[in-house]
């Protein structure tokens, strides 16, 4: 696979490794390793997800690589995007990326940003599952989202899932959802997961004034707890989902599409010593 087809640094030179060591015998985890002037064992970790590459080592894995011009930018933003730290920062690197190859090399990975990163792909999927629509009045299929959508990001939304293949048409045009998850790769997983709950935590943000009491509940609770019960916290938590995905299964007549957020996190956090200067 070319390098501007992967979203995972780490993952593609492991894979152009095995191939280099196909032409040349030598080229091993302790050669690299000799090369860059680092512990073999660093090399095997970054190469099998568990560990990063340093900044400082780039300009000597594309010498070993042969990396040169676009290919060794590309590269080079590749792990930068790897490491970033925020959402903020990954987001500006993948754009470089895209940039940097084109459309030539466009791959699932950009079509999964565009999925996670917009509210009204996840809410018309699940629309449809309860709506009949043939692809005709995308209007009128926006204006029952909460809040409205024009008509061409209804079309765009719908063009974007069934690239994804999260909805098909029938024979007659109907959209049908089928029993199918966007597959993300274990690099890409948490990264589109937070990008997507950032979202949703914005939508019921602005609910708050947008939808009337009677159709929401909000509500929060602030209480002492100890960090070692969260595991049983959040088997709670789970165990709450699964009761809502059963009582959604019961339902029949189906009129409205239900965003459930559960949010749990520290507000404050004691000091290594309990005692605090009075």
């Amino acid at each position: 696979m070319h390098l501007y087809e992967h979203t995972d640094y780490r993952a593609w030179l492991k894979e152009r490794a095995e191939e280099l060591k196909g032409e040349k015998p030598f080229f091993s985890y302790r050669f690299i390793a000799l090369k860059l002037g680092i512990n073999a064992g660093l090399v095997a970790r970054v190469f099998n997800g568990q560990a990063h590459l340093s900044l400082k080592h780039l300009a000597g894995i594309a010498k070993l690589y042969g990396l040169l011009g676009a290919e060794a930018e590309y590269f080079e933003e590749l792990v930068r995007f790897g490491r970033a730290k925020t959402q903020k920062d990954g987001d500006r690197h993948f754009a470089r990326l895209q940039a940097i190859r084109g459309v030539t090399f466009r791959t699932v990975a950009d079509d999964q940003i565009e999925y996670y990163g917009a509210w009204q792909h996840n809410a018309l999927r699940t629309l449809l599952s309860i709506q009949s629509f043939k692809g005709q009045n995308y209007k009128r299929l926006g204006a029952m989202l909460v809040p409205p959508l024009e008509a061409q990001a209804v079309k765009e939304s719908l063009e974007l899932l069934e690239k994804l293949k999260l909805v098909v048409r029938a024979k007659d045009g109907t959209y049908e959802v089928p029993d199918a998850l966007v597959s993300t790769g274990p690099e890409w997983k948490g990264a589109l997961i937070r990008r997507f709950q950032r979202e949703m935590i914005r939508l019921s943000a602005e609910a708050l004034e947008a939808v009337p009491r009677e159709e929401r509940d909000v509500s929060s609770l602030t209480l002492p707890f100890s960090m070692r019960l969260m595991d049983i916290a959040r088997e709670r938590l789970r165990a709450f989902r699964q009761e809502m995905l059963a009582l959604s299964r019961e339902c029949e007549n189906e009129d409205c599409v239900l965003q459930l957020n559960l949010q749990l996190f520290p507000v404050a956090k004691l000091a290594p010593s309990t005692e605090v200067e009075s």
